[in-house]
């Protein structure tokens, strides 16, 4: 009775088994498209847009429209003043703005130790050591709302108004790093920086130009900022246009520090100008960057271009990127 009943249920299972094949044939080839993202979600540096953005009677949420309406999803913000305005608006009023749009407001740019001197990624002055003439970036437009924050002088309300704005990175755009005493300052504001933000559950990264990678005393403020900071709370934002300019390799960088670069602008340069131009249209090979993200921990991507002229130069990136990277 019992080696009946035993052979009753295997018959029954192997029945049952073989009436649900055709059903999972059917399931797998949905598979892929409920497979996890092969990259991030293609997001915008606003700087890219501050022809649009920055000046007075500015309707920030008809430019936010544009930006959604090229299909961007995901933004980083480069504004903030010491009155608590991100492009005229309280964070938590600009932080609804970009999601009233389907967008999400990942971080913003603050700076960090005031500069006592211009920095020259940014500018047209010349060879910064070993590093070529970088290219030039036109003049940031006023910021409504009066000066800039800094994490040097105003860390507690950066962290505040970050966190009232729903976003989850605190980045640093740039920080003074000319002499070691600059290094070991910036290090330190970014340590006490990365604590703040873990604390209001947020995630604090640091934006490169060119200069970083020059050695100082035997060390680029670069390799000095990852050694001499915890790993859990100082990230990287890699610039891949500026890293590729100082002669760096990013992929080898993915290599010797794993996981610290979560954040990445994506932006080319054409070497007939020297300018930032749409992504695809300059001189750098992004594919091989690419292929190897996931040794970097990326998240977060933005594509960027200083000086843009129209919405179509970054429209003119995304293109470029789903065809030629994300297809």
């Amino acid at each position: 009775m019992m080696q009946n009943r035993r052979n009753f249920l295997k018959n029954s299972g192997a029945l049952a088994v073989a009436g649900l094949l055709p059903f999972l044939g059917k399931a797998n080839a949905l598979l892929p498209s409920l497979a996890a993202p092969k990259y991030p979600l293609i997001g915008i540096q606003t700087y890219t847009l501050n022809f649009l953005l920055n000046g007075p009677d500015v309707d920030t949420k008809a430019v936010l429209k544009q930006i959604a309406d090229i299909g961007v999803k995901e933004l980083e913000t480069a504004t903030g003043t010491a009155t608590g305005l991100y492009y005229g608006h309280k964070p938590q009023e600009f932080g609804a703005m970009v999601k009233d749009l389907g967008m999400t407001w990942v971080g913003n740019h603050y700076g960090g130790l005031p500069r006592t001197r211009p920095n020259p990624a940014t500018s047209a002055s010349g060879a910064v050591g070993a590093i070529a003439t970088p290219p030039t970036s036109p003049a940031r437009p006023p910021m409504p709302g009066g000066p800039r924050t800094n994490l040097a002088e105003n860390l507690q309300q950066i962290v505040d108004e970050a966190a009232a704005g729903g976003c989850s990175w605190v980045v640093c755009s740039s920080s003074a790093e000319s002499t070691m005493d600059e290094i070991k300052k910036t290090t330190e504001i970014f340590s006490k920086a990365g604590e703040a933000a873990r604390k209001n559950k947020m995630r604090f990264a640091y934006h490169n130009h060119q200069s970083e990678f020059t050695k100082v005393d035997g060390v680029s403020a670069y390799d000095y900022i990852l050694t001499q900071t915890n790993k859990n709370e100082v990230y990287m934002e890699l610039d891949l246009a500026w890293a590729f300019l100082a002669k760096m390799d990013p992929v080898a960088m993915f290599k010797q520090y794993p996981n610290r670069f979560p954040l990445w602008h994506v932006k080319d340069i054409d070497p007939s100008t020297n300018r930032p131009c749409p992504v695809g249209a300059g001189q750098f090979d992004f594919k091989r960057v690419y292929e190897n993200s996931k040794l970097s921990g990326v998240e977060h991507t933005f594509i960027e271009q200083d000086g843009a002229k129209t919405i179509d130069d970054p429209a003119a990136s995304i293109k470029w990127l789903k065809t030629n990277i994300y297809s």
